[in-house]
């Protein structure tokens, strides 16, 4: 069991990360700073794994100001959902 609750705290750290590298790229691109193709490629990638989290999010939380709040909520939101899973397998045990 404790496997597994491991396993459930780091691919919700790798999305974290990954939400986090897509906000930065985000920046690096409306920089306009020039990146390798492959930077580029995994941007792409990043952002069509964090799309269908992010993109509902959007819908419901439109940008302030041109600031889009969706990358916050959704990582407020996914250790919200944490927490609850661990503790949901926890009390299991």
């Amino acid at each position: 069991m404790i496997a597994l609750i491991n396993l459930i705290n780091v691919l919700f750290e790798i999305f974290n990360v990954l939400i986090l590298v897509q906000v930065i790229g985000s920046f690096v691109l409306a920089a306009r700073v020039r990146l390798p193709g492959w930077a580029y490629d995994g941007l792409q990638t990043i952002h069509s794994v964090t799309r269908p989290v992010l993109d509902p999010i959007r819908r419901l939380v439109p940008s302030i100001g041109g600031l889009d709040f969706s990358p916050l909520i959704a990582l407020l939101l996914l250790d919200l959902v944490r927490r609850l899973v661990v503790g949901l397998l926890f009390s299991l045990r």
